[in-house]
């Protein structure tokens, strides 16, 4: 489909394609984090006399930051290291991360310190914004498992 719509090599078809696979999940996992908010506080809101931009801005967010943290990490996961799409939908324009470390093997054979050397900086980043959010990310991924 992406070839008949001259749209091949494109980063927007990632990102439409990434988009829709991790959709669902942040659904869910949206879904389950919304539902432990206590109706009784956005009632309370209500009652004191917040619109609803000041119920979502100051009430909702807040409560909700963990389980945004933890969907957002888990989506970066996920796209960060996804490689069926980018293998097939991309050349050079437009390749991903798992495209350049498959670049490291060759005909010539597997160039191991190389590889090893992209692998670690190519993991960095995401292991960087789970360090930066680890605290939010143990709140909001323990948030439903107590009831």
């Amino acid at each position: 489909i992406a070839g008949q719509i001259s749209m091949l090599d494109n980063v927007w078809t990632l990102i439409l394609l990434y988009t829709a696979m991790n959709l669902p999940i942040a659904v869910w996992m949206m879904r389950s984090f919304l539902q432990e908010i206590p109706r009784e506080v956005l009632e309370a809101s209500q009652v004191d006399g917040a619109t609803l931009r000041q119920t979502m801005v100051q009430v909702l967010l807040p409560m909700v930051a963990p389980g945004l943290a933890a969907t957002a990490l888990i989506c970066v996961i996920f796209s960060w290291n996804e490689f069926f799409f980018s293998v097939n939908l991309t050349a050079s324009t437009s390749a991903t991360v798992p495209l350049f470390l498959v670049g490291f093997m060759t005909s010539e054979g597997l160039f191991w310190a190389q590889m090893a050397a992209a692998a670690t900086l190519a993991s960095l980043p995401v292991v960087l914004a789970g360090w930066a959010a680890q605290k939010q990310l143990v709140r909001g991924l323990s948030m439903g498992a107590i009831k």
